[in-house]
């Protein structure tokens, strides 16, 4: 009788194309660690379609299909999970600040059947204002776009809200449920005159061309937390490599499949950052992106 391989299950509340090269990342260092899809590996996929009120539903789906490992792409899917089982190993790629968030009490030690990587979104707040600052001297106003399914952004608001008076910003929260809403958003932003627009980082993956697009419609610059969205349009972005985030969830993964247990396991955090700079839609949108932020991005696009 023929062993059976681990499953996992991936519960993603975007689309099946959304961050598709994030999620090949992971496969990918699986690959490395020699698990051979089919053969030493089986993956089993739950996509919410960014229905976010359907992840409890998927995540109990994946626990019928007696997964070995669920891996939950973003806070409200990791909360799902939790909620589903309290003995199935659950590793996160993208995590922003577990113990913030109550996930978990301890970075080094998390306890119970959760590990993960934690992307720390609202220690990068600061810095993104201050890209915006120093690229445009004279703003007064930012937007921020909320999701609003995903209660873990609100570190983020109260990070950027908390930052700005030091760097001279007046703070709108601009909120969407949906992808369709996310025009409406731009539209207030331009009602309110803010200067530039700051998507928080989840789930803006999923919605990176349209962000982009609105952008240059709107004649709104966009800073953001991910090189996806100033590849697609945006102006700037700040924040970690997510392939490597991703990357090193699989290891965790690799881990707890060879006997650890996921408490004991600690939940990584960043340690590469990327700054990115278009200066396509720099021209595009008469702003001029400053040598000192030039000389120090890791990616620009011409």
């Amino acid at each position: 009788m023929s062993k059976r391989i681990p499953r996992i299950g991936i519960l993603n509340p975007l689309k099946e194309a959304d961050a598709r090269d994030l999620w090949n990342a992971l496969k990918r260092e699986l690959e490395e660690l020699g698990y051979a899809e089919g053969k030493d590996i089986e993956f089993i996929w739950r996509f919410a379609d960014r229905k976010f009120e359907r992840l409890p539903e998927l995540a109990g789906e994946l626990i019928a299909h007696e997964v070995d490992v669920i891996v939950p792409a973003n806070p409200p899917a990791i909360h799902a999970a939790k909620a589903a089982t309290t003995t199935v190993p659950i590793v996160f790629p993208l995590g922003s600040d577990p113990v913030e968030t109550g996930l978990v009490s301890s970075m080094e030690h998390p306890g119970g059947n959760i590990t993960g990587m934690a992307s720390m979104s609202r220690l990068h707040s600061q810095p993104r204002l201050a890209l915006v600052r120093e690229c445009m001297p004279t703003a007064r106003r930012v937007a921020l776009l909320r999701h609003s399914a995903n209660p873990a952004l609100n570190l983020q608001v109260e990070a950027s809200r908390a930052a700005a008076p030091e760097l001279r910003f007046e703070v709108l929260v601009l909120d969407y449920a949906a992808a369709e809403e996310i025009e409406q958003a731009f539209n207030a932003a331009r009602r309110h005159a803010a200067d530039a627009m700051l998507p928080l980082s989840d789930p803006a993956l999923g919605n990176l061309k349209r962000i982009a697009a609105l952008s240059m419609e709107y004649r709104i610059p966009v800073i953001s937390p991910f090189r996806e969205i100033t590849n697609a349009g945006g102006l700037l972005s700040y924040g970690p490599d997510l392939s490597i985030l991703f990357r090193r969830a699989a290891s965790l993964i690799d881990q707890i499949l060879r006997g650890a247990r996921p408490g004991d396991l600690p939940i990584g955090q960043p340690t590469e950052f990327e700054l990115a700079a278009n200066l396509s839609a720099a021209r595009a949108l008469n702003v001029v992106i400053p040598t000192s932020i030039l000389s120090r991005a890791t990616h620009v696009i011409e």
